[in-house]
């Protein structure tokens, strides 16, 4: 112990002697470690740290999934989730929720918020009980049972004043009288944003793909275990079949941990590598903190040799070695920590500003204790990691030190070892900056794509209109009209529209088939949406072929559809596609043909970073929906319309107000929010790998020229110009940048395809990535070889011949 108190003693000593070396070794872990540190954060937000609600251990996501797609569990039906309650009842408590739109309003006003329905049992099967009067119960879940509802710990503080007299009170849920039982938790607001909550009813009656669609929670009852819950899902799933093997052909069942319910498959794959980019980057930081400490070092092998000669041994020599190391890392870890805790800071507020994407609000990009004590732990492993090599070739040979001088420095397995711990620095830093560089140029596209539309001076917003009865297909259709009229007529306007779908940001799926082909004909899927006469104006759709929707397009007409050009080439096989029949969901029970009367350009209906596929539009007054977007054409400022906008829908419609009201731009933005914080991070490991694979050339370049003083002064000395000693010097360090240049562009494309895997429309091919990043790479070598050469050669050979 008191060896070890010795040589902690002289490395600090050691590290205060030499300030300049000191500050780059921890400044080049600080940035490895800081990226440690904020991965942590993230993966612990996301996937380490447990639900918010007791023992998070015991519950489950349920689900179905198709065959080829079984990492992602469905929602199921009425009736499947009512089988699961009693196929499951002795393994676990089965529940289940839909988000939604509720419209609450009381005397002040209607307001849309963010909202669920819930089995009367979710709450149990969370464990979670209300602050203010009470849960669900079955009752409230019965088929005509009045309606009643909890609210948010924050809806009621914001808008009711904290009122305790809020229970029992009546208010508009949707434009329906419901009676508040309860108020929740301040942090509670499951499954996501929510702030409302209604109960549910299941419909014993549904058939399978009729009926409301659940997401299904399950907590574990005692000795229960995952792998009973599959076992008996796949024994309902094998039964199910048997009655109906065409529904289950192609599905499969599965139970997974319910953090997995918020972070899928493409996220959770987007993680994996954001995680090997920041080994990476860690690597990066450790090879050249090896590598500076392997030339120190080298500079300190006299001072070694001597105290091994005094009766050091070999293990006191290394163990100095290791104890500067790992006070080095100790230093960059303090460094690292409030870096890591920025990064934090800067992810959770990214998030919380995004209206719509982002994680549960329940969900927080924090430091903690346990974060913290693992970063050291990193840094104590990092600090053993980069010290490791330099102190055992250092406890090596000193003795033959003894016998040598400086002059032998600049070769044999010290500089093979420096040599290759660049070449690994540079390669890396290639990879790294290859991928953000694919990441930032597949993003930016995505904003200058053109899918169909023209967005300027465009707002949109969205309708949600109260549930009608009898006949309510005729009134959604005339109650939405009625609104798009009154919008036209608005100074300033040039024209509105209302549909399903927002080009780049909502659509739905249909399944296609030619009218006549085979009924086991392969089904094509397709955006689909359903549109009024304005929207193609409104919009910008460019028509091709045909005509657009008009006033013929009735409810009792021919059912009719416009299709883009992906949908033409996809069916061109046949001939045009105008004029031709097509039968959407020809699975379902209630499915229908529609006849092509128009062809508009390409036309991306869904989000921007899906796969295009085909789209196809029908008339709003042949398919009406409750939900609807609108879209206003202005001749200035969409985003001045606003207000304006929000006014006469809430005149219109006192029960449903428009909400997500914003320009198109920033509806763009929204559809690659997610894509751009990604990217940004990809950019910032870059740009520290950069700063790494810098700092180290320039620190052991430096040293190698300083070690070449005399033979620099013996050139001089006998007349070798100074370009002819620069070129030298500067050839011999370009070697190793291109080794590692060409080792990094060799392995930056499998990396960037594996990163750009989850996405798509990115090319990780792109040449121009290539091209910025060689080039950037090759200008920081460049100057990190220049800087100390040129200091070398302007010290007098006279002096520099006497260098030792």
């Amino acid at each position: 112990m008191k060896a070890f108190a010795f040589e902690l003693r002289g490395a600090a000593r050691t590290i205060a002697a030499q300030p300049a070396f000191s500050a780059l070794v921890v400044g080049v872990l600080a940035a490895g470690l800081a990226c440690v540190m904020f991965m942590l954060v993230v993966l612990s937000a996301l996937v380490i740290r447990p639900l918010p609600f007791a023992q998070p251990e015991r519950l489950l996501h349920l689900g179905i999934a198709s065959s080829d797609r079984s990492d992602e569990l469905g929602d199921v039906g009425d009736r499947d989730l009512l089988d699961w309650q009693r196929q499951l009842a002795t393994l676990a408590e089965v529940s289940g929720f839909q988000q939604m739109t509720v419209n609450l309003g009381d005397a002040a006003g209607t307001e849309r918020y963010a909202g669920a329905q819930l089995t009367s049992n979710l709450l149990d099967v969370l464990k979670v009980v209300p602050q203010l009067g009470r849960g669900f119960v079955a009752a409230d879940g019965q088929p005509g049972a009045a309606p009643t509802v909890l609210l948010s710990d924050s809806l009621w503080r914001n808008r009711f004043n904290a009122d305790a007299s809020i229970i029992g009170r009546t208010l508009r849920v949707n434009a329906r009288d419901a009676i508040v039982i309860g108020v929740m938790p301040a942090q509670f607001s499951y499954p996501y944003k929510e702030k409302v909550w209604l109960a549910g009813s299941l419909d014993a009656s549904a058939t399978r793909g009729d009926g409301s669609e659940w997401a299904v929670v399950a907590r574990l009852r005692d000795g229960a275990t995952p792998a009973a819950v599959n076992a008996a899902l796949s024994a309902w799933r094998m039964e199910a079949a048997k009655a109906d093997p065409v529904a289950f052909e192609q599905l499969t069942t599965g139970a997974e941990p319910l953090s997995w319910l918020f972070i899928d498959a493409g996220t959770r794959g987007i993680l994996n590598v954001m995680l090997i980019a920041v080994l990476l980057v860690l690597l990066v930081a450790c090879a050249n903190a090896a590598n500076l400490m392997l030339t120190r070092a080298l500079a300190r092998r006299q001072e070694l040799a001597v105290r091994s000669a005094l009766g050091a041994s070999r293990a006191r020599l290394v163990l100095q070695l290791l104890c500067q190391s790992m006070l080095l890392s100790l230093l960059a870890a303090a460094i690292a920590l409030p870096l890591g805790w920025l990064g934090a800071h800067w992810v959770d507020l990214v998030f919380r500003t995004s209206e719509q994407d982002g994680p549960p609000t329940w969900m927080h990009f924090s430091v903690d204790a346990n974060l913290i004590l693992l970063t050291v732990l990193a840094a104590l492993g990092t600090g053993l990691i980069t010290g490791l090599l330099p102190a055992l070739r250092a406890g090596s040979g000193v003795n033959q030190a003894l016998r040598d001088d400086s002059r032998a420095v600049a070769g044999g397995a010290f500089a093979r070892i420096s040599r290759g711990l660049v070449i690994g620095e540079i390669a890396l830093s290639c990879v790294l900056l290859v991928s953000a560089g694919v990441m930032v140029r597949g993003i930016n596209g995505f904003a200058h794509n053109d899918f169909g539309i023209q967005p300027g001076h465009l707002l949109s917003a969205r309708v949600g209109l109260p549930e009608l009865g009898e006949g309510e297909g005729a009134q959604q259709v005339a109650r939405f009209e009625r609104i798009t009229e009154r919008l036209r007529n608005e100074p300033g306007v040039v024209d509105a529209a209302a549909g399903t779908t927002l080009p780049g940001l909502i659509a739905s799926g249909t399944r296609v088939i030619a009218d006549g082909a085979a009924t086991d004909a392969p089904r094509t899927f397709v955006y689909s949406g359903a549109i009024d006469d304005h929207f193609a104006a409104t919009f910008g759709l460019t028509l091709e072929q045909g005509r657009l929707f008009d006033s013929r397009d009735r409810a009792d007409s021919t059912p009719v559809a416009i299709v883009d050009r992906t949908f033409a080439e996809r069916f061109g096989d046949a001939g045009p596609v105008l004029g031709r029949r097509f039968t959407l969901d020809p699975d379902e029970s209630d499915h229908s043909t529609v006849t092509v009367v128009g062809v508009i350009a390409r036309t991306q209906l869904d989000d921007l970073d899906d796969p295009v596929r085909p789209a196809l539009l029908v008339p709003m007054r042949q398919q009406p929906a409750r939900f609807a977007s609108l879209a206003v054409r202005t001749a200035g400022d969409p985003e001045a319309f606003a207000p304006r906008l929000i006014e006469i829908v809430r005149e219109l419609e006192p029960d449903a107000p428009a909400y997500w009201v914003r320009g198109y731009e920033r509806v763009i933005a929204e559809a690659v929010f997610g894509l751009r914080v990604v990217s940004r991070m990809f950019t910032v490991f870059g740009l520290i790998a950069l700063f790494l694979a810098a700092a180290g050339l320039y620190g052991v370049l430096a040293f190698t020229v300083r070690e070449r003083t005399r033979e620099i002064g013996v050139r001089r000395a006998l007349g070798a110009p100074a370009g002819q000693v620069l070129a030298s010097l500067v050839g011999r360090g370009s070697v190793q940048v291109g080794i590692g240049l060409l080792l990094g562009l060799a392995l930056g494309w499998p990396f960037a395809r594996l990163l750009v895997g989850s996405f798509n429309g990115f090319d990780p091919t792109e040449p121009l990535v290539y091209a910025l990043v060689l080039g950037v790479l090759a200008l920081v070598a460049l100057l990190a070889i220049l800087v100390p050469a040129r200091r070398a050669l302007r010290i007098d050979p006279v002096i520099a011949l006497r260098h030792e």
